[in-house]
């Protein structure tokens, strides 16, 4: 008598069997380069961009007779630094505080590597099931495995794939970024390593399981990159609808936030919550309970999306 095998078993089999195959072909190590090219060339222009702008601004201290180390300067630098981080980043003063930080370069070039990773995860997971439903190969995996566990094994390999992609151009923007800033402390440092490999890690999975959903809805890898493509537009529409208008009903406090005065109050700021795009902000806000709802929210996504994919899958005669 054969022993039963469990659903972790086969997962794990399933894990092991696609990360392997996906570490030997080419498209991981593809992947892993343009991601570096990206961050590479994106640190070459923020970080040349800063430079200029820094080595201006010592020059004009040095002709008024202005000490750049002196308290006072460094105070009214930082207040000058916060409002600009407030226009193009957020406006909550908490997080603004807490991005103070973090050496401009470093918050850009991640900022912009986190906008782009939809679309490279799209382009590494599109035929993960697509790939074996157009042929007809999964016919030969559902009948010792069972699909929801063919899934989670296959989505648990793109998860471990990127993950260490991920790993690797996070400290690589950490390191370019203390080589080019000495006032980056080295507990900043490890804590901020840690605390974007957490919110990029985080923001991922639901992205993940979206690229998962599409390629086992449809059976051309192709068409599945496409429908994970314009499923991105789609959230990052919902998001950008709802967050440019006000809530109805809200009175808007004179604040002096112009971008805050012109929002039109309606009904379809609620589209924002609809997108998981809205609450990727909250991932690298220094209060506990923000980062845990957001990453809490992502990971509901990525159940929901997961949940989509094994209905599909079920439902699908094969």
């Amino acid at each position: 008598m054969q022993p039963r095998v469990t659903d972790l078993q086969e997962i794990g089999a399933v894990w092991r069997g696609e990360t392997v195959r996906a570490t030997r072909s080419g498209r991981v190590v593809v992947l892993l380069l343009l991601f570096m090219m990206f961050v590479g060339l994106s640190l070459t222009i923020v970080g040349f961009l800063s430079s200029q702008l820094s080595a201006k601004a010592e020059e004009q201290a040095k002709s008024a007779g202005v000490d750049l180390n002196d308290e006072k300067v460094k105070t009214q630098f930082n207040e000058g630094k916060k409002q600009f981080l407030s226009v193009v980043i957020t406006d909550d003063e908490e997080m603004l505080d807490s991005l103070l930080a973090l050496p401009v370069v470093l918050l850009f070039v991640f900022k912009l590597t986190l906008r782009f990773v939809p679309l490279l995860i799209a382009l590494m997971g599109f035929d993960q099931l697509a790939g074996e439903l157009g042929p007809k190969s999964i016919r030969f995996l559902v009948v010792r495995v069972k699909r929801t566990n063919l899934i989670l094994g296959k989505f648990l390999s793109q998860v471990t794939i990127f993950a260490a992609l991920l790993a690797v151009c996070t400290i690589l923007m950490v390191v370019v970024a203390r080589i080019l800033n000495d006032d980056f402390a080295a507990k900043d440092v490890v804590i901020w390593t840690l605390r974007l490999l957490a919110s990029s890690f985080v923001l991922a999975v639901a992205y993940l399981a979206l690229t998962t959903l599409c390629s086992s809805i449809v059976k051309s890898g192709a068409v599945a990159l496409v429908l994970n493509i314009m499923i991105l537009f789609g959230i990052w529409a919902l998001a950008f609808v709802g967050e440019n208008f006000a809530f109805p009903g809200t009175v808007k406090a004179d604040d002096g936030n112009l971008l805050a005065l012109l929002r039109t109050e309606s009904w379809a700021a609620y589209l924002q919550y609809f997108s998981v795009w809205h609450y990727g902000q909250d991932l690298l806000h220094p209060a506990p309970l923000r980062f845990a709802v957001a990453a809490l929210v992502h990971l509901g996504f990525a159940l929901v999306f997961l949940g989509l994919a094994q209905l599909a899958l079920k439902k699908r005669d094969l």
